[in-house]
């Protein structure tokens, strides 16, 4: 069966939370050398992880005691032992020089990801976690996400890092700003409530600001939001796009309240395969166009489906872990 990246990106984070298995740990190794693009979301997912190193660095670290650690777990897991690099832990400058030769020799990735205590870490695996911050700011991962953050604030901002999707209501401090570095875009905020996902469609990014405002930073550029306001980052051009936001089910994922309108049957599959983290699919092309208003307030996907049969006149069907829908065209 093949697996679909969501699978590795949640692999790549058990690994570096230190969860694999060996046999993961060998899956994992074999998936990264496949391919560019499989090195390069390792190398993105690395990113967030290397910004806890920022955030959390102590001129006290016991590298001694962090690299027998590591070889331990380099035994337990049968992974080919390397040579320990010389590194003072003193010298931050060497610190980071270290991680990064670390990082061309898979078998000791490890390392550069470890964890100390002043570290924080939330991980939505296979579902959503809700969770509130040392400063009372609360957040909603959705499936698939990590944030980094420290356990205790320190200096004059608030600095977390995301990967993936989540929905911020920040505690409100004019004298420590709250900043998200997202992979390579950095979002600034005081106190407001927002929308951000590291991993939208066509290789961007997006922003959403609920109430507030905020301040992107992104490839040297920088764009104010204003409530009802979207932010859409162009990755591939290195361009900030600004939008206007009225997509009703933009928190669907979150608040379980679905809201259709006239929407065609293809839309509305999308989000239902996003909300209830299923895999659905359209067998008949004809029927994609048919439409459906309709509310759901936190109503089970199975409620949801009968909806759709009988108000559509399409047969729904689970078939292992697919659900179909087949049927005729609506017109």
């Amino acid at each position: 069966m093949n697996k679909d990246t969501t699978y590795y990106e949640l692999l790549i984070s058990k690994y570096l939370s230190g969860e694999t298995d060996a046999a993961e740990l060998a899956e994992l190794r074999d998936w990264i050398v496949l391919s560019d693009e499989n090195r390069s979301l390792f190398t993105h997912t690395r990113k967030a992880w290397a910004l806890a190193e920022s955030m959390h660095v102590e001129t006290n670290t016991d590298l001694d005691a962090e690299w027998s650690a590591l070889k331990n777990r380099i035994a337990a897991d049968k992974v080919p032992r390397v040579r320990k690099l010389n590194t003072r832990p003193e010298k931050t400058i060497l610190r980071v020089a270290a991680i990064a030769l670390v990082l061309i020799l898979p078998s000791v990735l490890y390392f550069l990801f470890f964890m100390t205590p002043n570290t924080g870490m939330l991980v939505a695996d296979r579902q959503q976690v809700e969770s509130t911050l040392p400063d009372g700011t609360q957040v909603t991962l959705n499936t698939g996400s990590t944030l980094l953050y420290p356990q205790k604030f320190k200096g004059d901002e608030r600095k977390v890092a995301l990967k993936g999707e989540a929905y911020f209501d920040v505690a409100h401090n004019q004298e420590k700003p709250f900043v998200i570095d997202a992979e390579d875009m950095q979002i600034r905020v005081l106190g407001t409530t927002f929308y951000v996902n590291t991993n939208s469609k066509d290789n961007n990014m997006e922003v959403v600001l609920l109430s507030g405002s905020v301040k992107l930073t992104y490839a040297g550029k920088e764009m104010l939001l204003e409530p009802g306001e979207k932010a859409v980052v162009l990755k591939n051009f290195d361009e900030i796009v600004k939008q206007s936001s009225d997509d009703p089910n933009l928190l669907a994922w979150k608040t379980r309240i679905l809201r259709f309108n006239d929407t065609p049957l293809k839309e509305i599959v999308t989000l239902l395969s996003k909300v209830y983290q299923n895999d659905i699919r359209i067998l008949n092309p004809e029927i994609e166009d048919c439409r459906i208003t309709a509310t759901f307030e936190k109503q089970s996907l199975e409620a949801v489906l009968m909806v759709l049969q009988s108000t559509l006149n399409i047969h729904v069907r689970p078939n292992g872990q697919t659900i179909e829908l087949s049927g005729e065209s609506c017109e």
